[in-house]
């Protein structure tokens, strides 16, 4: 029986993101303050079309930091974001993988804007994971909690919603 829902050749809009979880040697988590967004987010950002989402996490975590030494690991979840009309935005996948520990003393540099336009990201801070609300919408801070769990325990990797476990 075939699908005659779907069609593959076009298919629906749908955004992936690919996603660093990069800490410090205290275990301290490093996020950054977007200008086009409220709260703090890990470094990352959207795949380009045709390309693999561990090439983007490290080209986004690249473009964002200057850190050209990380090594993009494992898939630790993929989280999934229902579209929201009233902000324009489709629904996504954010692919989040280990991109490892850095030294204390590491070079993060945040890209500078293009002239006359504000910079993409405004700070970064090392942050200790029973903070991430302080600095976090609740869905990202869940979001990176979640992923320290599955750093932590192989199998607590898989499936989110906004965060959340989907089980």
């Amino acid at each position: 029986m075939a699908h005659a829902d779907t069609d593959y050749s076009q298919p629906g809009q749908r955004r992936i993101g690919a996603l660093a979880l990069i800490r410090n040697t205290g275990g301290e988590v490093l996020i950054v303050n977007p200008s086009y967004k409220e709260g703090h987010i890990l470094v990352g950002g959207g795949a380009h079309p045709d390309e693999e989402p561990q090439h983007a996490a490290y080209r986004e975590a690249v473009e964002e930091t200057g850190l050209t030494q990380l090594v993009i690991g494992d898939l630790l979840l993929v989280d999934y974001i229902p579209a929201n009309p009233k902000k324009d935005a489709v629904e996504g996948y954010n692919f989040v993988f280990d991109a490892g520990v850095i030294a204390d003393d590491a070079a993060i540099v945040l890209p500078a804007g293009l002239p006359g336009q504000e910079p993409e990201l405004i700070s970064w801070v090392f942050c200790p994971p029973d903070q991430l609300d302080t600095y976090c919408l609740p869905y990202q801070a869940r979001r990176i909690t979640e992923a320290l769990a599955a750093l932590a325990h192989p199998s607590r990797r898989g499936l989110r919603i906004e965060g959340m476990s989907a089980r």
